[in-house]
């Protein structure tokens, strides 16, 4: 039983909560006002679709609430008891991300959050797939009548379907379809079987084995000869490599011998050139001479050492004799310049502080003219000496000069000697260089005349080794054509067999194919009469339903049952008069009684196939009748159709079908003008 269900932003329903009760539950609404929408989300709350997404007339995300206000989101929730448990789904459709939802049983989730898992679950748990469902317990709008309004063709259908029987019917075509193809299939094989066994010639089995036998065997001789030559060619070979071991050592020393002598004619001929430039002067001299000149570079620098001491004495003494002739010269001009001031003194002694007299200023007079004589002398004196030493400076710096011409003189020539010097030692490692290679010219000889090697004999071994590797190659290449040929012959050889076994093999599916048609025309005709036998089981499973739930809707006595009869492959709904006789609902009942009927087909089928459940929504199920029809309609739900279905779910428009309620009412309102959201009216 489902006890509740809640939508939040579900189409037109903002936030709905609706409760259920056993028996007949009625849910009222105008047009548009999104009663039709509860028992969708019934639908996609157990099975995560409904019909109008199933036809593709709508989509998912229209589900979701547009107007008054755009979510984001819908959301619906299921509670249910099913074999005494409670069951609560929810499941969430989102403008953005993925669609989750979840399954508990008491509290404890059992699937989810993948929409996929939920669906089977419940699929498990009740038993009814959404197929079943669609069919036998959900009634779309305006769809009570489907099986009154079609067709008794169209009828045995759609009934055959609900009830799983043509699944027997195309199994039985396919397997029709399948004994057709496979006896077409074997007929053929056995037309192709025919024609290739004319076609088969045994002889040319047995030729092609007795050319591989010979082939083989010539082949089998030609890889011993081969064995032969290549032992033949191993031998010669080691024969030339000895030999050229030989020749590649005479070689060796005739190649050092030649380097050998043209070394020592490069060291004579730079030996003659550089003795040229000797000029006949050896090294020992050479030498001697730079050693006696670096000896005279050492006395001079000495000498010039000496003498740059002795001038720098002589110019300290210079200096020294001009200071004091600077002295001379000061003490001079002192006294010239008292003697011409003497006369104009007056006054006191700047000394005693005595007044000047005259005899005292002659006095004073006589001492600067003394003074001024005596040191003109002085300056006379040293004049004389510094003349002298400037004499003796000059000569030393003569002796210093002529020293560094002669240190520099000595020097060049020592530079000038090394270089002879570094050509004499050369010259005289080259000497030693030649001697010693004429050394080694005499041991080469010796060796090189110890090697035994005959030129003649390698060329002869060399051509002998030619020609048997060309009669090596022969030989292979007769084997890999031989090798080739019995490839070839294996390989059309295999085909031959391949084509004996294809052959053999055609013959047992002929064989095969022969027993599968048999089998097939005994599945078929077991199909055929297991599909009659349940669809007379099923069809009076329904009847019977039929019969108990007619006298239970139909209050009068003119029509006392209703059934399905099953006429030349076609489906008839009938209806049994007063005096027994069947007639067909389509020609004499009125709309109620056809309204009756189709309710007591579907409630048949219900309770037939989903028993279960016990449960049918039935969707503006008044839409053809009349106001006494509806009235009926409505004590018929309220007072016999509990006792037949646990649970019952009527949409309507009709104010009237209020009357069929044994458990909840609900007055839906909506203000379209408005864009408004779904309402629960309150009810008297």
């Amino acid at each position: 039983m489902i006890k509740s269900i809640t939508l939040e932003n579900w189409k037109t329903h903002h936030k709905t909560h609706l409760e259920f009760g056993k028996g007949t539950n009625v849910i009222i609404g105008k047009m548009g006002s999104g009663k039709s929408s509860i028992m969708d989300a019934i639908s996609f709350a157990l099975y995560g679709t409904y019909p109008g997404i199933v036809s593709r007339k709508v989509n998912l995300e229209e589900t979701i609430m547009a107007k008054p206000m755009k979510a984001d989101y819908s959301k619906v929730k299921l509670e249910f008891v099913y074999d005494k448990k409670n069951y609560f789904v929810e499941r969430q459709i989102k403008r953005k991300g993925i669609n989750e939802a979840k399954l508990t049983c008491d509290n404890k989730i059992i699937a989810g959050p993948k929409t996929s898992e939920v669906t089977k679950k419940i699929e498990t748990i009740t038993e009814v797939n959404y197929d079943l469902f669609s069919r036998a317990i959900y009634s779309e709008q305006n769809q009570i009548d489907f099986f009154i309004k079609l067709s008794a063709s169209q009828r045995k259908e759609k009934i055959d379907e609900l009830l799983g029987l043509d699944k027997y019917e195309k199994v039985r075509s396919n397997a029709v379809s399948l004994a057709n193809r496979i006896k077409k299939n074997t007929q053929d094989k056995q037309t192709f079987l025919e024609e290739q066994t004319k076609k088969t010639d045994k002889s040319e089995k047995e030729e092609y084995m007795k050319k591989i036998m010979e082939k083989e065997k010539e082949i089998k001789e030609n890889e011993e000869e081969a064995k032969k030559i290549l032992k033949e060619i191993e031998v010669t070979e080691k024969q030339i490599k000895e030999l050229e071991k030989k020749e590649t050592e005479k070689k060796f020393y005739k190649e050092l011998e030649i380097k050998a002598k043209t070394r020592i004619e490069s060291l004579r001929d730079d030996l003659k050139k550089t003795k040229e430039k000797l000029h006949g002067k050896d090294y020992e001299k050479i030498k001697e001479t730079i050693t006696h000149n670096m000896e005279k570079i050492q006395k001079e620098t000495e000498t010039k050492k000496e003498s740059e001491k002795k001038k720098k004495e002589t110019e300290t003494t210079e200096q020294k004799l001009n200071q004091e002739k600077a002295v001379c010269a000061n003490l001079i001009k002192t006294a010239e310049k008292n003697e011409q001031q003497i006369d104009s003194l007056h006054g006191n002694c700047p000394t005693c502080k005595r007044p000047f007299k005259d005899h005292e200023k002659e006095e004073a007079k006589k001492e600067f003219i003394e003074t001024k004589k005596k040191n003109l002398q002085e300056a006379e004196k040293l004049t004389e000496k510094i003349a002298k030493l400037a004499e003796t400076k000059k000569n030393m710096e003569n002796e210093i000069k002529k020293t560094d011409e002669i240190i520099d003189e000595k020097r060049k020539e020592n530079e000038e000697l090394k270089t002879l010097l570094s050509m004499a030692e050369n010259a005289k490692e080259k000497q030693e260089q030649s001697d010693k290679l004429e050394e080694e010219i005499k041991k080469i000889e010796i060796e090189s005349g110890k090697i035994i090697f005959d030129e003649t004999q390698l060329k002869k071994q060399r051509e002998a080794i030619s020609e048997i590797k060309e009669k090596n190659a022969k030989t292979k290449a007769q084997i890999n054509a031989g090798k080739e040929l019995v490839k070839e012959l294996e390989i059309s050889l295999k085909r031959i067999e391949q084509i004996e076994q294809q052959l053999e093999k055609i013959g047992k599916e002929i064989k095969q194919g022969d027993e599968a048609t048999e089998k097939l025309a005994i599945f078929t005709s077991a199909l055929k009469s297991t599909q009659a036998e349940l669809r007379h089981l099923m069809i009076e499973t329904i009847n019977e339903a039929m019969e108990d739930i007619w006298g239970r809707l139909y209050p009068y006595k003119d029509f006392d049952s209703a059934k399905i009869m099953v006429q030349e492959g076609s489906y008839e709904i009938m209806a049994r008069q007063r005096n027994g006789e069947w007639v067909r609902v389509e020609g004499i009942l009125s709309g109620g009684e056809r309204s009756t009927a189709a309710l007591t087909i579907r409630i048949a089928i219900s309770l037939v196939l989903t028993q279960n459940l016990s449960w049918i929504i039935l969707d503006e199920p008044t839409h053809n009748l009349d106001s006494n029809g509806v009235r009926e309609l409505s004590e018929t739900m309220r007072n016999h159709l509990p006792e037949l279905i646990e649970q019952i779910f009527v949409i309507t428009h009709d104010k009237q079908m209020e009357n069929a309620a044994t458990g909840q009412i609900y007055l839906l309102e909506r203000e379209k003008e408005k864009d408004g959201i779904t309402k629960i009216a309150e009810t008297e």
